[in-house]
């Protein structure tokens, strides 16, 4: 237990607490393992600019994974040093999805998420609860076309989140999204969205290339998540931590389960696999 040398954490649900904040516990936690010599990764379905600045300001904190995998980023000198995005192949495969206008997309390109402009009348409307909505409108940066936005920057693209109203409307977007699977990752980061990238990506594939890059074995590695978009990475680390309220799938692939994030669930998790093993 003491051989650890990174640990990764997801944010929203994970070391964000419900309130979407960072509690003390968890920075001092944080700040801890740095202080230690531990490389400490932010994993997150978050673009860069989502990303709260209590979470960059952490002092230390070199890397950012974002949008589950599609882009990682150097916190301290900004450098992007690893970008993976959707084929041509794959966004024509979904393109009546993106312009059917009852359904509303996040579009990620080049670290910032885009929406049409139009949903930002009736969030609800579309299935963003009451909590997430003030956040979406922070945000996200609305363009009045999203789907010429997107052919426009079609080689660019980093992630697509569609977001469903109810779980029928989830069931029939899962089974055609699933039509094409072949040509991007598809995924989940919370009970109301569902998320495409590219082929090669996913949280465990942009760890995987931090770990060799800094010279560390995947066996010196923690993971901490709640949901499926969290799975790969718990399923790579040496050992997966998931959140008590997490996703059935997150905590089948862990192989400890922490308390939730309203109880500083990554904190104590340090405190049992990191501090009290040095």
């Amino acid at each position: 237990m003491n051989n650890i040398k990174l640990l990764a954490t997801d944010l929203d649900g994970t070391l964000l607490d419900s309130a979407m904040c960072l509690t003390r516990e968890n920075r001092e936690a944080l700040e801890q393992c740095i202080s230690r010599g531990i490389e400490v990764v932010i994993a997150t379905g978050r673009a860069l600019s989502a990303i709260p600045e209590d979470i960059r300001s952490i002092d230390g904190l070199k890397w950012l994974i974002c949008s589950n995998g599609a882009k990682i980023y150097n916190n301290i000198t900004e450098e992007q040093i690893f970008a993976s995005y959707l084929s041509p192949e794959a966004l024509t495969s979904v393109r009546p999805i993106l312009e059917d206008n009852t359904i509303m997309k996040e579009v990620f390109v080049d670290g910032k998420p885009y929406v049409a402009a139009s949903v930002m009348d009736d969030l609800g409307w579309y299935g963003i609860p009451e909590y997430f909505q003030d956040y979406v409108r922070e945000t996200r940066d609305p363009v009045p076309d999203l789907p010429a936005f997107i052919w426009e920057h079609a080689e660019l693209i980093e992630n697509i989140n569609f977001i469903h109203k109810d779980e029928e409307d989830k069931i029939a977007l899962l089974y055609k999204l699933t039509e094409h699977a072949g040509l991007y990752t598809l995924t989940q980061s919370l009970r109301f969205n569902l998320e495409i990238g590219g082929i090669d990506t996913d949280k465990a594939f942009a760890l995987r290339y931090i770990c060799e890059m800094l010279g560390i074995e995947r066996e010196e590695t923690m993971g901490i998540g709640d949901n499926n978009n969290d799975v790969s990475m718990l399923d790579f680390a040496g050992i997966g931590v998931a959140m008590e309220d997490g996703s059935q799938a997150a905590k089948d692939a862990a192989d400890y389960i922490t308390t939730d994030s309203d109880h500083d669930g990554v904190a104590f998790a340090v405190e049992i696999f990191i501090q009290d093993n040095e």
